[in-house]
Parts: C-alpha cells; sequence; structure tokens
C-alpha cells in the first residue's frame, strides 16, 4: 500500500485503543459492512457486531477526529459514514503488525507435504480449534500467487497447542518452518467469523491482509496481491487516494 498514515504524537496513545482486540469487531464491519451505508448509526452498528455501544462511540470517536468518519446531527440523532476506508485501513496497519503482537512458533513435521497435514487435521477433532492464517488463508480464499507449501494456523485455544504438535508429528525448528503455530491477538474477530460449514476456520480476508502485510516471509508482495483482486479488499483500495 502506498503511502503512510501520520498522527500526532498527543493522538497516539488514545487512537491505539481502537485497534484492540475488541475494537477490531467495529473496525472489520465498516471496512465490509459499513463502506455500503452512508448512514450508520451507534446503536445500528451496536448491534450488528455485539460490542458495547460505549466502546463504538469511543472508536467513532476518534475515527472522526481524524477524518475516516464523517457526521451528521447531534447527540442521539448522529449519523456516521465512512468516507475513507482506505485511510483506515492504512492506519490499522500502522498500528498493527502480527510479528509484534503475536506469538508464534516455528515447526518441521514428520509429515511429508501440506496434504498430509490438512488430512491429518481435518480427520482430528482439532480442526475447529485452529483457523488457516497467512499464506494458508490466502489460499483457502483464492489469491495465492507464492509457491510456499507451509502451514500456518491460529490458535483459537492456546491450549491446543500440545495437541496440535503431537497429532501433527511437529518438532521446533530454528530456521525457516513447515509449520507455523500463532497465538492470536484478535481473537473475538477469529472467533466471530469462525464457519461450521468449513473442515477447517479460515482468518478473514481483511485480517488476512493485515497479517500478511508485515510478515517477513513474502508477506507484502502477497498482501497487495490479494488487495488488487479480492473483491472486499479491492473495492477499499479503489475508494480513493489517503492524504
Amino acid at each position: 500500500m502506498k503511502g503512510r498514515f501520520l498522527i500526532g504524537s498527543n493522538k497516539k496513545s488514545v487512537e491505539g485503543n481502537i485497534y484492540s482486540d475488541k475494537s477490531a469487531l467495529i473496525l472489520d464491519w465498516l471496512l465490509r459492512e459499513g463502506i455500503k451505508n452512508e448512514d450508520l448509526s451507534l446503536r445500528n452498528v451496536t448491534k450488528e457486531t455485539g460490542v458495547s455501544l460505549g466502546l463504538v462511540q469511543r472508536v467513532f470517536e476518534v475515527l472522526v477526529l481524524n477524518g475516516i468518519l464523517q457526521t451528521e446531527g447531534v447527540r442521539t440523532a448522529k449519523r456516521f459514514s465512512l468516507k475513507n476506508p482506505k485511510l483506515l485501513l492504512e492506519s490499522w496497519l500502522e498500528h498493527y503488525s502480527i510479528v509484534k503482537k503475536c506469538k508464534m512458533r516455528t515447526y518441521r513435521s514428520g509429515y511429508q507435504d501440506r496434504e498430509g497435514l490438512l488430512e491429518a487435521l481435518k480427520n482430528s477433532n482439532l480442526s475447529k480449534k485452529v483457523a488457516l492464517a497467512l499464506h494458508s488463508a490466502v489460499e483457502a480464499h483464492g489469491y495465492k500467487n507464492t509457491n510456499l507449501n507451509t502451514l500456518e494456523l491460529y490458535m483459537l485455544d492456546p491450549l491446543v497447542r500440545s495437541q496440535l504438535e503431537k497429532k501433527l508429528l511437529l518438532e521446533p525448528q530454528e530456521r525457516g518452518y513447515e509449520v507455523l503455530l500463532i497465538e492470536p491477538y484478535y481473537k473475538s474477530l477469529l472467533k466471530n467469523t469462525c464457519d461450521e460449514n468449513l473442515d477447517i476456520n479460515v482468518s478473514p480476508s481483511i485480517l488476512t491482509f493485515l497479517d500478511l502485510y508485515h510478515f517477513p516471509l513474502r508477506g507484502q508482495e502477497q498482501a497487495e496481491f490479494m488487495a488488487e483482486r479480492l473483491p472486499e479488499l479491492k473495492r477499499i483500495y479503489k475508494s480513493g487516494k489517503s492524504s
């Protein structure tokens, strides 16, 4: 993504709070659904996201302050519109990096290939306790452009790690990896998007983009490829230049 979103030092601590675990439910909803609606209310967003009215109000105050949301009316009659979704995505990137926020463990596996790992996972009772992440997630979304054959998994429950290590025949590996196990920062967002119809859950598209962008292994390249093609992200990129 070209350009950077800069904020004043006096706003940084306040703004950083809106990129927390629960707040991400609001940000993700705005970029997926709020972008379609030019008449947003605090109570409607609260209902759609399942978070408290106070949190929605706090997040919206910061977004209005930074020119990401526009507002009309006063008090309970206030209405909002997302006029700069690209700026919101850039601002989120400024405050979140998977490398800094998530604990990650690297492994080699006794299985010969990724297909064998996935089959073992699907046939276990662990498939609903993880979600495909990073390059594995973007492949599931259908927009992979690398030849990496690794398996990256978010653990929806950190207590499942020892079971995964045993089931997938994992041994710690210092450099590189065949399997990457990740403890998520955005636990609420992942749990909110779990799909019982899938054999294995998949990290949602916007979180996958955010994760890849700062990931050292061909991450930014893959993130930009995905954003230029996946409709949910493409419409944000085409929404206008950030200032």
